[in-house]
């Protein structure tokens, strides 16, 4: 509290928070008392996030924790979308408790429910439940074009909103198959963040689905593997503890 504050930028739409903050979903609110149906440490940790940037780059860490915990608790896809608008108030609760920056807070929130309201009547998954309406055709090409409509300045994947955005269209999808989830979310073109879409869609695609179909070759000598197959554990374990499945 009353520590390191950095001044408000308008600017800081940015997907960095989106990008590494599904280790958020997994340690907190992912048990059985519930997936963030209540303000909770997922919103309070998530919190300092929210100090210096508009609400397209905190509310896209907001997103992609979200959809973490979704995915550990085996939530339909189709509802996910819906559910994170209905969490929204939440963040705002907190927002205005903090009174950091409270009025441009206010004044940027409008664009992230929006854009998100915007796309899920383009899927039909305005009342969180389906089947995915896509465009067809929808293969790569179609899909950088639909793409840049999700984005600020045609840069698909660069903003908080977007990123998580992308990479729920790649999860509803593909399904189960990697190399789709691969095609969709970490290999559209373009002046593009792919990285930063592919590794929200890889991380709750695995949370749903393991290592199935994955090559063997995509992960069996990765960087520092056993080091981070530890830290999952104990993130697990804390996220759990006695009554982890």
């Amino acid at each position: 509290p009353a520590g390191y504050r950095i001044p408000f930028n308008p600017s800081a739409t940015g997907c960095g928070a989106a990008m590494r903050s599904m280790a958020i979903g997994l340690r907190w609110e992912a048990g059985p008392q519930g997936p963030w149906g209540t303000p909770g440490k997922g919103v309070e940790v998530g919190g300092p996030l929210m100090d210096a940037c508009p609400t397209a780059g905190y509310l896209g860490a907001l997103a992609s924790a979200l959809f973490t915990a979704y995915a550990v608790r085996g939530l339909s896809l189709e509802q996910w979308g819906a559910s994170l608008l209905q969490t929204l108030p939440l963040a705002q609760t907190y927002m205005r408790d903090e009174g950091v920056d409270t009025q441009p807070n206010l004044d940027t929130w409008g664009y992230f429910p929006q854009k998100w309201g915007w796309y899920l009547a383009e899927r039909g998954l305005a009342e969180g439940h389906g089947p995915p309406r896509f465009p067809s055709p929808y293969g790569p090409a179609e899909r950088d074009g639909v793409y840049q409509t999700f984005s600020l300045e045609g840069w698909a994947g660069r903003s908080g909103h977007d990123a998580p955005m992308i990479a729920y269209d790649a999860l509803l999808g593909a399904g189960d198959r990697w190399d789709e989830l691969c095609s969709r979310a970490m290999f559209h073109g373009g002046e593009s963040d792919s990285d930063s879409t592919g590794v929200i869609a890889g991380c709750c695609w695995g949370l749903a689905h393991g290592l199935a179909g994955v090559p063997e070759g995509n992960h069996r000598h990765l960087e520092y593997r056993h080091r981070m197959e530890a830290a999952a554990d104990r993130i697990h374990a804390l996220a759990w503890g006695e009554s982890a499945p």
